[in-house]
């Protein structure tokens, strides 16, 4: 008998082709939203053999309780903070990610997320919008150029030289963290960055000492008038600082892609027109995302012919 995997969202049947030898396969239909809603999961869950989500379905204590079957759980995203992977080793559960099919999309986003807020476009655009342009205003919309401004980079992995190669490129002087010093040139310690910095862009995971680690102490530090870009994990930042500093003049603006309560957001940053929300959706290219499918099915696929998944995150004996 096949075993039975499920994806969690809706997307197009053509990207499974990998699992059809081994597997029936359910795809979510989407019935309202693009991704199955928990109740609906754990209702279902005891069917199936391997799970294809987006880093949405939080595998912990109680979705193990119905997933009698259960032989992998795989990410289509590089986070796995969803994944309680000693609680999934204990169940002999595989889990797996799916790594680097989003980094360049990324430092895409970022690097046009600088230019919309640098260059004041979310707030010249509504201008004309709400039928307030009459006359030619030398001057007014005036923002800044990256050339020669300092953009600090918190995290050198993948997405973050990608970002700097694209800020070299117009004459940025780019700056960065990491918890240990590198020998690349532009290093330097994480109070220099947030202090010395005109724009600065998170690119590190969510763990338990990045958490809040932009707070209230560290946004005191940051350069008056400086930029904040975020689009790692909401709880990298402290939200509601956040908002004080962007309220009191002491940030020029914000690009945020994640938020502490998704998918809450604030109404004080929606009302903001020099701060630019998305939807997580950051690494979202039509190409980046059916790689990242791919990877996740074929992880799956690994799994339910006896191997190891390529992307596995944790061991099991």
């Amino acid at each position: 008998m096949k075993t039975k995997v499920l994806i969690t969202g809706n997307i197009p049947r053509e990207w499974v082709s990998a699992l059809e030898p081994v597997s029936a396969i359910t795809i979510w239909p989407g019935n309202g939203s693009f991704t199955m809603p928990r109740n609906d999961l754990l209702a279902e869950i005891g069917n199936y053999h391997g799970i294809v989500n987006f880093a949405e379905v939080k595998a912990d204590q109680e979705l193990i309780q119905h997933a009698h079957n259960l032989k992998v759980i795989a990410n289509a995203s590089i986070g796995y903070d969803n994944l309680n992977l000693p609680l999934l080793t204990t169940h002999n559960i595989w889990a797996s990610n799916a790594p680097g099919f989003f980094n360049y999309p990324v430092a895409e986003y970022v690097f046009a997320g600088m230019m919309t807020i640098s260059r004041r476009l979310l707030e010249s655009d509504d201008f004309i919008r709400q039928g307030k342009w009459h006359s030619f205003e030398p001057g007014r919309w005036d923002g800044i150029s990256l050339k020669e401004k300092t953009v600090g980079i918190i995290g050198l992995g993948s997405i973050g030289k990608h970002l700097r190669l694209m800020l070299k490129a117009i004459g940025a002087n780019v700056i960065y963290n990491t918890p240990s010093p590198k020998e690349e040139e532009g290093w330097v310690s994480f109070e220099e960055l947030i202090s010395t910095s005109d724009i600065i862009s998170i690119h590190i995971p969510l763990t338990s000492k990045t958490r809040n680690l932009i707070d209230s102490n560290a946004i005191a530090k940051i350069r008056e008038g400086a930029i904040v870009i975020n689009t790692s994990r909401g709880l990298i930042m402290d939200e509601a600082a956040l908002i004080r500093a962007l309220q009191s003049g002491k940030l020029a603006g914000a690009v945020l892609d994640v938020f502490e309560n998704e998918p809450h957001v604030p109404a004080e940053l929606k009302n903001m027109r020099n701060v630019l929300l998305t939807p997580h959706m950051a690494g979202g290219t039509k190409s980046a995302r059916a790689a990242c499918l791919k990877r996740a099915i074929s992880n799956v696929a690994a799994v339910l012919q006896g191997n190891k998944p390529m992307n596995a995150l944790n061991q099991l004996s």
